[in-house]
């Protein structure tokens, strides 16, 4: 009676091999078949057909609701035979309307006009709604439109830095205060950060420079 359990399963086992032999193949014929079967085609309707048996086909059988051929456009002409580059006709246009004379330009042009402003001068710029702003230049980014310098001072003993878009439409006018005391061979000043080689405050040179500017044009 021992035996009975142990050799039951195993007939069970080998019933159920026996149909997954059998249901395989036909699972392997039938993806075989559903797979690589062709899509039938479309029936033309004969003509003359009544309108009554129309009413009858299925919405998709219908000839109003036949495929239609697909319109194809021509495309439209090329941009980049018209304006090869167009960002540096954007960025000459935009200049011409911010700075149509060129001064601007110039004066932060220190790689070509040797009297533009150049790191390690005080610059004071003066804006059109607000205080103006007095610092050394510590670096000059040429980047077209979008030039841009950056001011260190120092106000109440507080070291301040501002970076100045050249042709800010709010910018009234850029002067330079003080040229640099000695030839400066870096383009960036960063190292005037540190405490030991930090300027400080600008205010007395830049107060000095207003005094003598008002005696120059004949005001007190």
């Amino acid at each position: 009676m021992a035996a009975l359990p142990t050799m039951r399963p195993l007939g069970c086992l080998r019933s159920l091999l026996k149909t997954q032999e059998a249901i395989q193949p036909q699972l392997g014929r039938r993806f075989l078949s559903t797979a690589y079967s062709q899509r039938p085609q479309r029936v033309p309707l004969p003509q003359n057909v009544p309108e009554h048996f129309l009413s009858q086909l299925p919405i998709r059988m219908r000839p109003e609701n036949a495929p239609k051929p697909i319109k194809v456009y021509t495309p439209p002409p090329s941009a980049r035979k018209a304006c090869k580059d167009p960002i540096a006709k954007v960025t000459e246009s935009q200049l011409e309307t911010l700075d149509p004379k060129g001064e601007r330009k110039a004066l932060f042009d220190y790689r070509r006009n040797p009297r533009s402003v150049k790191p390690g001068d005080i610059v004071r710029v003066t804006f059109k709604n607000g205080d103006p702003f007095n610092g050394v230049v510590l670096s000059i980014k040429l980047r077209g439109i979008d030039t841009s310098i950056l001011l260190r001072n120092e106000l109440t003993r507080v070291a301040v830095e501002m970076s100045v878009k050249v042709f800010n439409p709010n910018i009234q006018s850029v002067e330079i205060v003080q040229r640099a005391q000695r030839k400066i061979r870096r383009a960036r000043l960063y190292y005037m950060r540190s405490r030991k080689h930090d300027r400080r405050s600008v205010e007395n040179v830049v107060n000095a420079y207003l005094r003598q500017k008002r005696a120059f044009m004949g005001k007190r």
